[in-house]
């Protein structure tokens, strides 16, 4: 279990996990989000990130991408929702996003880069 008590995500296409890391939360997806709504999982998955880190006054959330072969665009939509709530944040409460991809995965290479503009300064990629 992990500081925030975010519970895994899995079923027979995906797995979500969250753990511990220095300063905050580490995030690794895997498998395929390819459902018509993606957003009813990973809305409510990132709020309990997002609430978690200001109530922990933790700072940095580091998203690993590289075991997720695909994401359709509407689960792009609810990563890009999630970051764009760093904005709202004041500064004591902000934390970032590292976001860990593959440059072996085309929509990765193509998407996540491109969410590093939402909020300047919030999210970097690695």
């Amino acid at each position: 279990m992990n500081q925030l008590n975010i519970q895994p995500i899995s079923d027979d296409r995906i797995k979500i996990e969250a753990a511990d890391i220095p300063d905050g939360l580490g995030v690794t997806f895997a498998g395929d989000i390819d459902m018509e709504d993606p957003g009813i999982i990973l809305d409510p998955f990132f709020d309990r990130i997002h609430q978690g880190m200001i109530s922990k006054k933790l700072k940095e959330v580091k998203a690993d991408f590289t075991g997720l072969n695909f994401l359709n665009s509407s689960g792009i939509k609810s990563v890009a929702k999630w970051i764009m709530r760093l904005s709202d944040l004041s500064t004591d409460a902000k934390y970032r996003i590292t976001i860990v991809h593959s440059k072996d995965i085309t929509w990765q290479v193509t998407s996540l880069p491109t969410l590093t503009f939402l909020v300047p300064g919030g999210v970097k990629i690695e």
